[in-house]
């Protein structure tokens, strides 16, 4: 295997030979004077069935960074632009305010932990540039990639059951509304969300809901290579929730890791391991096995 770096701006990316079947550009768009010009630049080096995936800022979980961005750069004036400064500046702010101040407490509840270094605070209260997004700002980068929305990658937090489940007739109202609709209401009932992450994609791309039998018994089983703690039957997953697995289930991930190499189909691995498909279902919708088409 062998990988090329290059380094120049994302907006030339039209440079670079060839186009990419995955495109991941994590924390860099939301620093750009024009974020568009950034997608669009990613989005031409897309292969045709290719997928991107794309991590912005959010705005409405961001209000108390932003509000100590903008009083570090009151107080540092003409210095704005020195880092150090502006490190010196958000310190001495945070070691100052009351106790019971809403900024102090969110940045030790939220974010001390990963301040810690004065890159990190710089990266979080000093950097020159930034923009934040919301659902319908958000969507507009989107629809001026000219790619398609696959979906959110924190799919959890978008499940608006888990903010009004106990109440049906909110429930029914909310389903009458489009996905962008119900998008923005969740947003709205919980802005706690700091950032985006989701995926683009550009036709044609083939889905699986794996509903099929046939097309499941037929598909290449991996094991998530995200999955901390493994081997183990208490892992964390890949969005850092704790999971517990049965001995069959860790059997089959045993299996599914060693299929790397192998290229077994599910079929196949089943006649070692007696999962029964619904299980299988079950592991690859937690996101704990990876499935792939064969041929």
């Amino acid at each position: 295997l062998r990988v090329e770096f290059h380094q120049l701006n994302i907006e030339d990316a039209a440079q670079l030979p060839g186009q990419f079947d995955l495109i991941n550009c994590v924390g860099v768009l939301h620093h750009l004077p024009e974020p568009v010009k950034g997608t669009q630049a990613l989005a031409q080096k897309l292969a045709p069935g290719g997928i991107m995936h794309i991590f912005v800022y959010a705005q409405l979980g961001r209000w108390e960074i932003l509000l100590v961005q903008e009083a570090i750069a009151l107080l540092q004036g003409e210095n704005q632009g020195d880092y150090r400064d502006g490190v010196r500046v958000g310190r001495e702010i945070f070691a100052n305010l009351p106790e019971n101040n809403r900024l102090v407490k969110r940045e030790k509840s939220r974010w001390a932990m990963e301040n810690h270094q004065d890159e990190c605070f710089a990266d979080m209260y000093v950097h020159p540039q930034e923009i934040d997004y919301r659902i319908e700002t958000l969507f507009e980068l989107i629809a001026a990639s000219g790619l398609d929305f696959i979906g959110f990658s924190n799919r959890d937090y978008w499940n608006l059951a888990r903010l009004i489940g106990k109440s049906p007739q909110l429930l029914a109202r909310a389903e009458k509304l489009s996905e962008f609709d119900r998008y923005r209401l969740i947003e709205r009932l919980d802005p706690e969300i700091t950032h985006y992450e989701f995926f683009l994609s550009k036709p044609p791309l083939e889905k699986y809901d794996w509903s099929e039998d046939t097309e499941l018994e037929a598909a290449i089983a991996e094991i998530n290579p995200c999955l901390n703690g493994w081997p183990s039957q208490k892992i964390l997953d890949h969005d850092y929730r704790m999971v517990s697995l049965s001995d069959l289930e860790f059997n089959f991930l045993q299996a599914c890791e060693v299929n790397r190499s192998q290229n077994k189909t599910l079929k196949e691995i089943l006649t070692e391991v007696p999962l029964d498909l619904a299980q299988v279902r079950s592991l690859q919708q937690r996101q704990l096995v990876l499935l792939t088409p064969s041929g």
